[in-house]
């Protein structure tokens, strides 16, 4: 009986050893697909081979200090945003000035989403051809909140000077 305690021992010392070697290799996945994601889309933007493609997403992870999984996340999370190209150029760039924190938390991304917004409301107003007073001032005071929206992003990040 000593023997088989010893033996349920060890099944169950190796059971969890190819658990946590299988969870490895599930995040390892997950990320050489995200990188590849991140390979791809630069590759299709600079013009390159995917070879050359990867070669920048591990320049850019080294200029910024930052995984090369991080990075390739931020990048498909910025395509997403922005487009492919704006995001390229975005991380690309970003590292001009103090990389890490630009890259992790780049701030355009909110000034589009406000731009998007304001283009949203004025499309609206301007597609309607209901002529309600309220439902014109409704849409007004959209694109009103939209355009201060816009406003407040771009003074937030600098690229508009406070009033």
């Amino acid at each position: 009986m000593v023997g088989d305690m010893g033996q349920d021992d060890s099944l169950t010392a190796r059971i969890a050893s190819l658990e946590a070697e299988v969870i490895g290799l599930r995040n390892a996945v997950q990320t050489r697909t995200v990188i590849g994601q991140a390979t791809g889309l630069i590759a299709a933007v600079q013009g390159c081979t995917p070879q050359q493609g990867f070669q920048l997403l591990v320049r850019m992870s080294q200029h910024h200090n930052v995984k090369l999984h991080t990075i390739a996340v931020k990048l498909i999370d910025l395509a997403v945003e922005l487009g492919p190209r704006q995001a390229v150029r975005a991380v690309h760039l970003s590292g001009e000035s103090n990389g890490r924190a630009e890259v992790v938390d780049w701030p355009g991304v909110e000034v589009v989403h406000a731009a998007r917004q304001l283009v949203a409301a004025y499309d609206a107003a301007t597609a309607t051809s209901d002529q309600r007073p309220e439902v014109r001032r409704q849409l007004a005071d959209q694109v009103t909140l939209a355009g201060q929206l816009l406003a407040e992003r771009l003074t937030e990040v600098g690229w508009l000077p406070d009033s």
